[in-house]
C-alpha cells in the first residue's frame, strides 16, 4: 500500500506540457533516482550560468508494425538537467519556477526523418531550499528509419536565451534481415511497477532512466533493459534457445563469472530482458553489459553491449589488497594510474580548491569519458583520487618530470586568464578561453562590435586545425562568438564549422536578434558573419 501511494504521487507530480518532471522523490522511496546533493541556491540573483549543465543518452529499439511481421525503429533520448544550471524566476502566485525548451531533431542525409519541440516547466517551489529537492528528468521516443542518423539535442532556458546545452550525435540504424536481433541496452536507475501512461512507461511498469553511463561509489545495483527481436526466424530445430547476460572488461570475451543470468527459451516467446546486477564488490573499472542468444548447439545467433563505467571507493569486501587497488584505478579513466606518494609530487603544494581548479583547467583537453571523470569529481570529490588522476594525466605527456608538463599548461592557462577573464569569471572557463586551450591561438581574430542590427560578436579563424576528436586536419576552420546582451560581459559560443563543436544553423536569428532574422529581411547579408560564413 505504502509503495502504490508513492506511485499515484510520483505520477500526479508531473507537470508542463505534458513532460515528466518530478520532484520531492528522495523524501518518498530510496529507489528512486536523486540528483546531487545541492547546496544553497540564490535563485533570484542576476547570475548567469556558462550553459545548461546536462547529461543525454539514446537507445533504439524496435516496435512490430501493423502487418505483425516486419518491425520499424524508434528512438528513445533520455536527459537529466542540473537544477543549479537553471535560471529560475517568482511567478504570479509568489512561487519560484524554471522553465525549459527542448528541441528535438533526428536526420538522415534527406532532411529531417522526425522531430519534437515543447517547453517545459518545473515543479513550483516556494522558497530556493525547497529546491534542493527538485529532480529535472525526461525521456522522449520518436520514430525514425534505417540508415545514417544524425541526432541534434538542445536544451533552452526561457529565463535566459544565452543559456542552453547541445548535443550532437550520428548512430546507424539496421534491422538484420531473416535473423534474431537485441535493441540498444538500456541503463536504467530504477523501475517499479504502475500501469499509468507516462513517458517512462514501458509494459505496465515505470523505466527511470539512468543518463550517464557511470555507476558512482553510491549506486549498489545495476538496472538494465533490452527487447529481443525477430525470434519467428529461427528454425525450430534450433530450440531451445539461451540467453545470457553477462558484464567483461572487453566486448564479448572474458567474462565475469559472477554477476550473470542465463535464460532459456522455448517456442517463439519474445522476452523482455529486465533485470538487476548487484555491483557492490564491483570494483571501479570500465566494464560492458553483454547480452548474447545461442542455440541449442552454442552457436551465437545474435548479440548486444552496452559500455559502462564504474567507480567504487568501498568495494564490499574485508579488505581490499594493495595489488588490487592498483589494478582497480589503472582500470578507470585514469589510464596507467600508480600508486605512489602523493606528497612527494608536485601536487603536493595545492590545496583541495585549487585541485579542483586544475581539474577544470584540464576540461578542454579532455575527451567525453575523462569530461565525465572530471565532472564526477567536481560533484563529489574524492581527494586521493583527484590527485591520483592528475598526476597520471601530466605524467601521461611528460613521464620523467610530470611537474614540468603541468608548470608549461598552466603557463597557457595564464596567458588565456589574462586575455578573457571578465566579470569575476577566470578566463579558462570563459568559451572563448575554452577553444583557445583547446586549438590554440586562432590565426586570425575579427572582432565587431557596432555592425548594425547585429550583437557584438567575434569571428576566431585558423587556417589548419587539428580536429579534437579524431585528430584530423581541417581548413579554414571557424568559430562565431557573441555578446547576447548587456548583462552578459564576455562573448558566448554562437556557431562552428568544427565537427564535434558546436554547429548551429540557427546562428542569424540570435546574432541579428536586434532586427527580426526570422526572414531574410532581418538580417544584414553585408555583415561580416555573412561574409566568413554564408552557407556553413
Amino acid at each position: 500500500m505504502i509503495l502504490k501511494a508513492f506511485c499515484r504521487t510520483f505520477i500526479n507530480s508531473f507537470v508542463g506540457c505534458g513532460s515528466p518532471i518530478f520532484s520531492n522523490l528522495r523524501k518518498r522511496i530510496r529507489l528512486m533516482y536523486r540528483f546531487l546533493v545541492i547546496c544553497a541556491i540564490s535563485v533570484l540573483a542576476p547570475v548567469f550560468s556558462r550553459a545548461i549543465d546536462a547529461t543525454v543518452t539514446r537507445s533504439v529499439s524496435f516496435a512490430t508494425a501493423d502487418n505483425g511481421v516486419t518491425y520499424r525503429p524508434y528512438l528513445e533520448v533520455s536527459w537529466q538537467v542540473n537544477p543549479r544550471s537553471v535560471h529560475f524566476s517568482k511567478m504570479s502566485d509568489g512561487k519560484i519556477s524554471g522553465r525549459i525548451r527542448t528541441d528535438i531533431v533526428v536526420k538522415d542525409d534527406k532532411g529531417i526523418v522526425n522531430e519534437e519541440h515543447f517547453i517545459s516547466q518545473t515543479s513550483p517551489r516556494s522558497t530556493p531550499e525547497e529546491l534542493e529537492t527538485l529532480t529535472i528528468i525526461d525521456t522522449r521516443r520518436l520514430r525514425i528509419a534505417e540508415g545514417k542518423l544524425h541526432l541534434l539535442f538542445r536544451l533552452s532556458d526561457m529565463n535566459d536565451s544565452s543559456a542552453h546545452f547541445d548535443h550532437i550525435d550520428s548512430f546507424e540504424v539496421v534491422i538484420p534481415p531473416g535473423a534474431p536481433y537485441y535493441s540498444d541496452v538500456q541503463l536504467l536507475d530504477t523501475f517499479f511497477k504502475m500501469d499509468s501512461k507516462t513517458s517512462f512507461e514501458r509494459n505496465g511498469r515505470q523505466h527511470i532512466p539512468m543518463c550517464a553511463d557511470f555507476l558512482g561509489d553510491n549506486k549498489r545495483n545495476l538496472h538494465y533493459y533490452a527487447e529481443l527481436n525477430n525470434l519467428r526466424s529461427v528454425p525450430a530445430e534450433l530450440y531451445p534457445l539461451v540467453h545470457r547476460v553477462r558484464l567483461a572488461k572487453k566486448k564479448n570475451e572474458a567474462f565475469l563469472a559472477d554477476p550473470a543470468v542465463s535464460d532459456t527459451l522455448i517456442g517463439g516467446r519474445v522476452p523482455l530482458i529486465l533485470g538487476t546486477f548487484p555491483v557492490g564488490k564491483l570494483t571501479s573499472g570500465n566494464y560492458y553489459i553483454v547480452l548474447t542468444l545461442e542455440d541449442r548447439t552454442g552457436r551465437v545467433l545474435c548479440t548486444q553491449c552496452r559500455f559502462f563505467q564504474r567507480m567504487n571507493l568501498h568495494p564490499e569486501v574485508s579488505e581490499v589488497p594493495k595489488k588490487a587497488i592498483k589494478e582497480m584505478l589503472a582500470d578507470t579513466a585514469m589510464e596507467k594510474i600508480t600508486v605512489l606518494d602523493l606528497d612527494k609530487t608536485f601536487l603536493s603544494k595545492y590545496n583541495l580548491a585549487q585541485i579542483k581548479a586544475m581539474l577544470k583547467m584540464l576540461l578542454p583537453q579532455s575527451d567525453p569519458m575523462q569530461t565525465s571523470t572530471i565532472n564526477n569529481f567536481l560533484k563529489n570529490p574524492d581527494e586521493m583520487y583527484m590527485r591520483y588522476y592528475l598526476h597520471n594525466y601530466f605524467q601521461s605527456v611528460n613521464s620523467k618530470d610530470p611537474g614540468k608538463a603541468w608548470k608549461e599548461y598552466s603557463e597557457k592557462v595564464m596567458v588565456v586568464n589574462k586575455k578573457f577573464s571578465a566579470q569575476g569569471t577566470a578566463g579558462y572557463e570563459t568559451e572563448r578561453g575554452f577553444i583557445y586551450l583547446r586549438y590554440g591561438p586562432p590565426t586570425d581574430i575579427v572582432t565587431v562590435t557596432n555592425e548594425t542590427g547585429a550583437l557584438p560578436y567575434e569571428i576566431w579563424q585558423y587556417n589548419t586545425l587539428t580536429q579534437f576528436s579524431n585528430k584530423k586536419e581541417l581548413a579554414n576552420a571557424l568559430f562565431l562568438f557573441y555578446k547576447p546582451g548587456q548583462m552578459i560581459g564576455d562573448y558566448r559560443l554562437l556557431h562552428s564549422t568544427v565537427p564535434g563543436e558546436m554547429m548551429n544553423s540557427a546562428w542569424r536569428m540570435y546574432l541579428f536578434a536586434t532586427n527580426n532574422a526570422s526572414t531574410s529581411a532581418g538580417v544584414n547579408m553585408n555583415s561580416r558573419a555573412e561574409q566568413y560564413f554564408s552557407g556553413r
